[in-house]
């Protein structure tokens, strides 16, 4: 009964915090179009979209007072979205600057939107939410798009910072819109295919192609058409996510009738147990309550997971659910009575079970992560908790175990990994192909930085950063002018400053980044000019000074390039090149790096000759 009724007053509870998602989604909404206006009101030096603008702030401050009225947590920021727009009137801030501000009290809102979402824990209805969490993300990252091409439109030139922060954001809305279709149900996911297959939808996935993929086309799209179709999405969007929210409130409501119901057949139950006590005696009465005991027992290691066995002492099957069926692909025939090792796997440390049945059988709880063999040889992953169930005289009567298949979390979790690497060495490409740098240039000095990293004996973890983050060593030329970037003579003075740049502007793009592979990506955009004898640039730091990562990345870069054809010289020799790095130790180089290098040599022309680049364009 007990349990009954503490659900009822959590749906009651979930039934407030729906509402206050709900409003946060109207407010977020709401702000989201406020920063795309801001976007093309500054974009447009105040020539456009003041009146839009003025009107959404209002329509702003109207959801901002119903949610601080129930909720005075939201003040702060509400004072905070007043400055901002005072700066916006005054067109005292950059049109990038405005928009990153509206993301920071955005961002700040999902953020309490997510704390929300995390307390929920009947299985359905976190589903639903989770759908309309990543639809609500989906929305943000779309008006991260609609606001940041706004005021490249509005300005009518290009600029990079804008692109990237669009790129970017279409980057969150794919990752969005995976997990919302993982999460949606059939219907909520047919609405949605319609509004993807809408010719507005493909218009902006067509506009957003041809405006992010050329980096030197001329800006001509009209801000007011882009904003107005991208706006047009998000409102379906918000159609859609009303859907979604109806549905997650006529699931609470139907758990709330069944609440009811079972909180009367406890109720009547109660009773029943209790007048067979008085009616049976004392006898009746113990085994009555040693049953419960048993009951309750079971019924909090259900009520951890879905997958449930349960074995004897020895570790003999008594039980399994359908789940465990499923999962394992057996049946409960060929389960019952079998060692409970039948679905163990061989990659599993015999160790491990050791220490589990070490802890088990002194009647403490173990919980591990455990990877099982199916029927058919494959494999899943499990996290498991087994729990000794005791009987009235303290002695271990069975043990159940609990499991939760986290197979495709850390299967998403690899590919998300792969995925980011792989944008990683792509964007590094964009640097490389502005100056006409091409073939394997970036997987090269890729490898040439983890043979100089592992030799030099760091760790796996700085290895691995580094290798997936050397490819953006030279980034920053993204924002080098091709008359400089793809001159044939001798750059001039000045054209020379202009180069140097770029390092600083690589660093600048990552540098507050909170990742630690971005972090990796700022030192070596930053350092990897500078030299051992402090003659280097844009810092002229010296020595040990220099991060190792720009130490390792200085020297594979500059073995690449000189071995690799340019539109300002032919590829040298080898044996050219060889000297030159023997010369530049301790001057241009670190003198540990030019040793590691020499007695390595052969893995350096290994990959050299596996990513050649006159294999890669035969290839392509």
């Amino acid at each position: 009964m007990v349990h009954s009724y503490n659900n009822l007053q959590g749906l009651s509870h979930l039934k407030k915090d729906a509402l206050h998602i709900q409003n946060i989604s109207l407010l977020i909404n709401s702000l989201q179009k406020e920063r795309g206006y801001s976007s093309g009101y500054l974009g447009s030096h105040g020539t456009k979209f003041q009146s839009q603008l003025r009107k959404q702030q209002q329509n702003t401050d109207s959801i901002y007072a119903k949610i601080i009225f129930l909720h005075e947590d939201y003040s702060p920021d509400k004072k905070r979205l007043a400055k901002l727009r005072k700066k916006v009137q005054s067109r005292s801030l950059s049109t990038v600057d405005a928009f990153n501000e509206y993301t920071k009290i955005i961002y700040h809102l999902l953020q309490n939107h997510l704390m929300i979402t995390k307390t929920i824990k009947e299985k359905e209805i976190e589903q639903m939410f989770h759908a309309y969490t990543n639809l609500l993300f989906m929305k943000e990252a779309a008006g991260k798009m609609r606001g940041s091409l706004s005021g490249l439109f509005a300005q009518k030139k290009q600029n990079y910072q804008l692109v990237f922060t669009a790129m970017h954001a279409k980057g969150e809305y794919d990752l969005a819109q995976q997990n919302f279709l993982t999460y949606a149900s059939d219907d909520i996911m047919k609405e949605f295919y319609t509004i993807a297959q809408a010719k507005e939808y493909q218009w902006l996935q067509n506009v957003f192609k041809k405006y992010t993929k050329h980096q030197n086309i001329s800006v001509t799209q009209d801000p007011n058409e882009w904003f107005a179709k991208a706006t047009a999405i998000i409102e379906a969007f918000n159609r859609l996510q009303k859907l979604e929210f109806a549905d997650i409130d006529s699931l609470i409501n139907k758990y709330a009738s069944r609440l009811k119901i079972e909180l009367i057949i406890n109720i009547f139950l109660l009773i029943l147990i209790t007048l067979i006590m008085l009616l049976l005696g004392v006898k009746i009465k113990n085994s009555i309550l040693r049953n419960l005991k048993l009951l309750s027992e079971y019924k909090n290691a259900v009520d951890r997971s879905s997958i449930v066995s349960k074995t004897d002492r020895s570790g003999r099957i008594t039980y399994v659910n359908d789940k465990f069926c499923i999962i394992s692909g057996y049946t409960k025939e060929e389960l019952l009575g079998k060692p409970h090792n039948i679905v163990r796997h061989n990659d599993m440390p015999k160790s491990l079970f050791r220490d589990m049945w070490h802890t088990i059988l002194e009647k403490r709880a173990w919980s591990g992560v455990i990877k099982n063999r199916k029927k058919d040889g494959s494999s899943y992953i499990v996290e498991v908790t087994i729990n000794p169930i005791l009987n009235e005289r303290g002695e271990i009567e069975e043990f159940i175990a609990i499991r939760n298949d986290i197979t495709q979390i850390l299967q998403l979790h690899k590919e998300i990994e792969e995925t980011q690497e792989d944008i990683i060495l792509k964007m590094g490409e964009i640097g490389e192909t502005r100056s006409q740098e091409t073939g394997f240039h970036v997987k090269r000095v890729a490898l040439y930085s983890q043979i100089l990293a592992k030799h030099y004996g760091l760790g796996e973890k700085e290895t691995k950063y580094l290798t997936i983050a050397s490819p953006m060593h030279d980034i920053g030329k993204v924002a080098i002018p091709d008359h400089i970037l793809n001159k044939n003579g001798k750059l001039t003075q000045e054209e020379w400053k202009v180069m140097q740049t770029h390092a600083e502007i690589g660093y600048q793009l990552f540098k507050n980044s909170q990742r630690e592979l971005l972090k990796t990506a700022a030192i070596i955009a930053y350092e990897h000019h500078e030299k051992y004898d402090g003659s280097g640039y844009p810092r002229g730091l010296s020595g040990k000074n220099i991060h190792i990562y720009g130490r390792i990345t200085a020297l594979a870069d500059v073995f690449d390039a000189l071995g690799s054809e340019r539109c300002y010289k032919k590829a040298w020799e080898d044996e050219r090149i060889f000297k030159l790095i023997q010369e530049e130790r301790g001057k241009h180089f670190d003198p540990e790096l030019v040793d590691i290098f020499f007695e390595h040599l052969d893995e350096f022309l290994h990959v050299r000759d596996s990513y050649n680049d006159m294999h890669s364009y035969t290839k392509v």
